[in-house]
């Protein structure tokens, strides 16, 4: 039911803290004017108004950090569309009120988190999407390999896309991967290590390249091993013998998974994928903010490629 999943996705904004979202702003905003902005003497302080346009298809995903970078300039937002939209472009998505340097200093940042986190929602929902539409009920995931300094607008661009976030950071789960063998010398105490750091509060995941790997990770106690750059026809059986004889350890599969070859990665004993590319790869939607003189927006002209 949508109006079930919209109410959903309105809730994720709760996991964003108002402290960190507020620093977070305020960090984007000294990025792109540490110092005079010469631009206000042209646009004045008077009262306007713009409209927030979205020029090309795909999931509305950001709406917290749009409203945290105009609330901190003095800026009201009012959106005409709800979180987790599917955008059809030309889309008219929200207006914005409040003196024009404050519109026009904002304009840019809140454009830039809003196109970014709504690319990565998109590619998200096309993953997750593509998984369903294989028979499979897995959990679809993102990874680390985010952009430093902008990890929460896109953990929580998955989230709105429906795909899983998994660890926030290091802390989130104790990953124990192939150098971190070669560091501790082995598998099994690499996980004996990792058992006494977890304690009973993380779980541990065991990144393996054999069945052999995997089968000594699970001994050891891993709560989940990780098939790493697997060819789908290695994958399964794989996953298949290690479920076989440790039924309670979780699979997940990663390296060279794209929207295209998803679904061949998508098996029975396979309870994750995860995705780097939902992240890297994911490519920004286009939005566009214009001012208006008068009650009468114009709408923008879309630029195809």
């Amino acid at each position: 039911d949508d109006a079930e999943v919209n109410t959903e996705v309105q809730g994720l904004a709760l996991l964003l803290p108002p402290v960190t979202l507020a620093a977070l702003v305020d960090s984007w905003l000294r990025e792109d004017c540490p110092g005079l902005n010469y631009a206000a003497l042209v646009s004045g302080a008077g009262p306007s108004q713009a409209v927030l346009w979205a020029k090309s298809p795909g999931v509305l995903a950001g709406q917290p950090f749009f409203d945290a970078i105009f609330t901190q300039l003095n800026c009201q937002v009012s959106w005409f569309l709800p979180e987790g939209s599917k955008l059809v472009p030309v889309a008219r998505v929200a207006e914005v009120r409040g003196p024009a340097h404050c519109l026009l200093l904002g304009e840019r940042v809140a454009l830039n988190t809003l196109a970014r986190c709504s690319g990565i929602a998109s590619a998200a929902a096309a993953a997750v999407e593509a998984a369903r539409g294989a028979g499979w009920t897995g959990h679809v995931a993102g990874t680390r390999k985010t952009t430093p300094g902008f990890r929460l607008v896109e953990k929580y661009g998955l989230l709105v896309g429906g795909a899983a976030s998994h660890r926030y950071d290091l802390g989130g789960l104790v990953m124990v991967k192939d150098n971190h063998v070669v560091a501790a010398g082995g598998v099994e105490k690499a996980v004996r290590a990792a058992r006494q750091a977890a304690d009973f509060a993380l779980k541990v995941e065991v990144e393996c390249s054999s069945l052999q790997e995997a089968v000594q990770a699970a001994e050891a106690g891993a709560d989940l091993v990780l098939l790493d750059n697997f060819k789908p026809k290695e994958l399964h059986p794989t996953a298949a013998a290690l479920k076989a004889q440790f039924p309670s350890v979780a699979v997940e599969a990663s390296g060279g998974i794209t929207l295209d070859n998803l679904p061949q990665f998508c098996g029975p004993h396979i309870d994750v994928i995860s995705m780097g590319m939902l992240t890297q790869a994911a490519p920004a939607l286009d939005f566009s903010l214009k001012l208006f003189a008068k009650e009468a927006a114009p709408v923008p002209k879309i630029h195809w490629s």
